[in-house]
């Protein structure tokens, strides 16, 4: 693990770090980014995320922990979204709404649409809407990867998940799938998107994964 690494939870002056984090992480590692957002630029995606994902940061349904390093810099975040908690329905709706004013030009909407929509009836078939977590986002600076940041940030939602003897979903892209196996999840489903039918080459293979509680750990998802 990185050295003198902790974490704490994020505070809204935090957002355009966050933002730009997670951009840095998928411009540097996702094939399906220069597809989607590459007529577009960086500068949309980081907009996008701070409208759309990141406002408002905290909720009573969703928390957000950061990384930071002994000087306070803000190395990684992870979000998790806890089902069971009241008002949960209504604060979505007013997250896609504050998010959906953006005018998305030079993006690859059709690609950007069957990435996340490819795994959705994976979702409404498999989590308990009364009980389970997802992991939301968990991204780290590239350039502070495979240090164990990552599995840093995953360790509060994995205690909580073991306190409400819950399930944690996730939707991994291709390179995250290693780093949660490593951490207790296991791939459940998988979707394909061909890239080839949006100018680029090969499969990429989105992953929907499952930890199950520590205490029920032999069972089956």
């Amino acid at each position: 693990m990185a050295p003198s690494m902790t974490t704490r939870l994020a505070l809204p002056a935090d957002t355009p770090t966050l933002a730009h984090i997670m951009t840095r992480a998928f411009s540097s590692t996702d094939t399906a980014y220069p597809l989607i957002w590459g007529s577009a630029g960086d500068e949309m995606h980081e907009q996008l995320a701070v409208n759309g994902l990141f406002t408002p940061l905290q909720r009573e349904d969703r928390v957000t922990y950061v990384a930071v390093d002994s000087d306070g810099k803000i190395l990684g975040f992870a979000t998790w979204t806890l089902l069971g908690m009241k008002g949960d329905g209504g604060k979505k709706k007013e997250q896609k709404k504050e998010g959906g004013g953006m005018k998305l030009e030079g993006v690859n909407l059709r690609l950007l649409g069957e990435k996340m929509e490819g795994l959705s009836g994976a979702k409404e078939r498999d989590v308990d809407g009364g009980k389970d977590l997802v992991l939301s986002f968990c991204f780290v600076l590239p350039e502070y990867q495979r240090q164990g940041i990552g599995s840093l940030l995953l360790e509060w939602g994995k205690r909580k998940a073991d306190e409400l003897q819950a399930k944690v979903w996730i939707t991994s892209t291709p390179q995250g799938v290693k780093a949660y196996e490593k951490n207790g999840w296991v791939v459940k489903e998988k979707y394909d998107i061909d890239l080839g039918k949006y100018g680029g080459e090969g499969l990429y293979s989105r992953a929907w994964m499952v930890r199950l509680p520590a205490e029920s750990s032999s069972g089956t998802a």
